[in-house]
């Protein structure tokens, strides 16, 4: 069933239409495809496009048709997209008055409003479940915010890090992620319904009105750029390509840290799984998947850049294509980060091999650099000298908790118990004292400034929703 057709001759090759059709994507937008079409009648309405009992007659039939989707007592197989599934259906309830509806709109301009009111929900999901996700993270920092751990560059050992460092630096990375997501929805939350095909209309809509019924603060202005444009939603995918790229980062260092090689951590049992050949296996796969899943958002933002990128203006029906890879996005963004919270929650470090590990690889060699220039030599110089000593040391089998005086050379003088003390891995990161450093003070400090974010965006987030849940519950009466 079609929206148009009064000009061809021939009725559509029945593959041309099973190739064209988008209802097995888009009928998921029907909440909000039937939410903006009250809105748009009650603007009908008010600059008298509509009567009243017109007006009433549509709203009562969409409410309607919108709980006969919701039961499943409507079949979408018939119908082109969802929104000749909603105006056809309409019709079938209320009669020709139906036909109304669509005056001083156009699919082009009707189907971005549905994916913003849409994309905007999307964004305060998915910044809810990062939120909780970064509660897991802070709850694991607070119970083992003394535990130092090796920390690493070039996947060698570098300085002594608290566990609880490491994972805030994800905290951050979430953070900022959360803080790009709430940015595009500046972008998003806009009003793009009034631009027609792509021209706008010569008829009397009031397009402020019916953006204040739908809770928009903003309204697009330019027609053309209305209807040919995606860059709200590939600014979105982008956010969740970044979002993901994190979250394959902790799978990988969670893959890492189970290994026999390093140790660190152990997984309960009820997130790893076994080999059918191998007994002994235990396998970090759900941190693994999490670091393949991640590509399934990558490749979407990708996947929309490449069908935006050579469209000449306005609307073309490679657009169509903007939704497929939207939702895939937001399907494996969501199953990642709910099953992330979880296995964060049930890893487990190992605090004796972490110890073991810090006295492997001179990790406060750093530490003894600083040490020398305190005491009036210069950085480079210092650094040159304890690279000697370290050489010296590896090749006879000792660490810097071996160290002699006589290592010291010239400056054996400078050899003393408290150079012994800032050898020492796990009081090092005390004296990392700057600003966003390892000291445990810097690390409550972070740790509290990450509640602080936590508590004010799930404010934030309640009051965009409890707005976009009024303006829906007025017009559609839920």
């Amino acid at each position: 069933m079609r929206l148009w057709g009064s000009r061809m001759e021939k009725e559509l090759d029945r593959e041309v239409a099973s190739f064209s059709t988008s209802i097995g994507e888009d009928l998921a937008l029907y909440r909000y495809d039937i939410w903006g079409s009250i809105a748009h009648c009650r603007g009908l309405e008010k600059v008298g496009l509509l009567s009243s009992p017109e007006a009433q007659q549509i709203i009562a039939g969409l409410r309607d048709v919108y709980r006969l989707i919701q039961e499943g007592k409507v079949d979408p197989s018939p119908f082109e997209d969802v929104h000749s599934l909603v105006e056809v259906t309409l019709r079938e309830r209320i009669g020709e008055v139906a036909g109304k509806l669509h005056t001083a709109r156009s699919r082009n301009d009707q189907i971005v409003l549905d994916e913003r009111l849409f994309l905007r929900e999307a964004v305060a999901e998915t910044i809810t479940q990062i939120l909780s996700l970064i509660h897991t993270l802070l709850e694991k920092a607070e119970a083992y915010r003394f535990l130092v751990m090796p920390g690493y560059t070039h996947l060698q050992p570098a300085q002594p890090v608290p566990f609880a460092h490491h994972l805030l630096a994800y905290c951050f990375m979430f953070l900022r992620d959360i803080e790009r997501l709430e940015d595009s929805l500046k972008r998003i939350d806009l009003f793009p319904l009034g631009a027609g095909a792509l021209a706008g209309t010569s008829l009397p809509i009031d397009r402020f009105y019916v953006a204040s019924l739908l809770a928009f603060p903003a309204v697009q202005e330019n027609s053309m750029d209305i209807v040919a444009d995606r860059d709200f939603i590939l600014e979105f995918l982008g956010g969740l390509a970044i979002l993901a790229l994190h979250l394959s980062r902790l799978g990988e260092e969670i893959v890492l840290w189970s290994t026999p090689h390093f140790g660190f951590i152990t997984i309960d049992d009820a997130f790893t799984t076994g080999s059918s050949i191998m007994p002994q296996k235990k396998n970090p796969d759900v941190a693994e998947l999490i670091r393949g899943k991640s590509g399934e958002i990558i490749a979407s933002f990708f996947s929309l850049s490449i069908t935006m990128k050579a469209l000449p203006l306005t609307y073309n029906r490679d657009l169509q294509q903007d939704k497929p890879p939207l939702f895939r996005a937001i399907r494996e963004t969501s199953s990642i980060l709910s099953i992330a919270g979880k296995l964060l929650a049930h890893i487990f470090p190992q605090e004796d091999r972490m110890k073991e590990a810090l006295r492997d690889g001179f990790l406060t060699a750093t530490d003894f650099c600083e040490y020398l220039v305190e005491h009036g030599i210069p950085f480079r110089r210092a650094h040159t000298l304890v690279g000697e000593i370290v050489k010296k040391l590896a090749s006879e089998g000792r660490t810097l908790h071996e160290l002699r005086e006589d290592d010291l050379g010239e400056y054996r003088n400078l050899f003393s118990e408290e150079l012994r003390q800032r050898l020492n891995e796990e009081t090092s990161v005390e004296r990392k004292i700057s600003f966003g450093g390892a000291s445990k003070k810097e690390v409550e400090r972070e740790i509290e400034r990450c509640k602080t974010f936590l508590t004010q965006e799930t404010d934030k987030v309640k009051l965009w929703q409890n707005k976009w849940w009024e303006s829906f519950r007025e017009l559609v009466g839920e």
